[in-house]
């Protein structure tokens, strides 16, 4: 079992050259000291421009389904949870306020929805990308370089202006 040593600098320059030291040099000897990264809670990046149009035009449903998707994505905007778990998880008595939200959500490109490759009897969710990504900066742009070099138009919202 490893057992997680704390070192500083001049600890392993000191390790490094006792081990050359029992070799009689015959052996290089390189420790290199990581400093830990702080962990931090999972976030998604969010376009204000965009989302303050969507507030104006969306309705209260619409609002609360895209908050509740945003808060699932996964990593490249992809959220896989079904109309049901988002029903009963935002506590909706009916399934159609859901439905509604889903295809007003997908009406403004908002969202895409696609069969599960898995289970087809379920979609899974795409977020555009224009209005929140969670994921490296550059996977993001060789998402949209992707989608607007196969139809521009996919991943175009039609409230705002092009510019965003």
């Amino acid at each position: 079992m490893a057992k997680e040593i704390r070192l500083n600098r001049k600890k392993a320059d000191t390790i490094s050259r006792s081990i050359q030291d029992e070799f009689e040099g015959d052996v290089d000897v390189s420790i290199y000291v990581k400093k830990k990264a702080p962990k931090q809670s999972n976030y998604v990046m969010f376009y204000q421009a965009v989302n303050l149009e969507l507030v104006k035009i969306l309705k209260p449903n619409g609002c609360k389904v895209l908050l509740y998707l945003m808060s699932k994505t996964n990593y490249d905007n992809y959220v896989g949870v079904n109309q049901e778990t988002i029903q009963e998880e935002l506590g909706y008595k009916q399934p159609k306020s859901v439905v509604e939200a889903i295809k007003e959500l997908r009406q403004y490109n908002i969202i895409v929805s696609m069969p599960d490759l898995i289970d087809k009897r379920r979609n899974v969710y795409f977020i555009n990308p224009y209005q929140s990504w969670k994921g490296k900066v550059a996977k993001r742009i060789e998402v949209v370089k992707k989608a607007n070099n196969l139809d521009w138009m996919q991943l175009e919202l039609p409230f705002t202006d092009k510019t965003i």
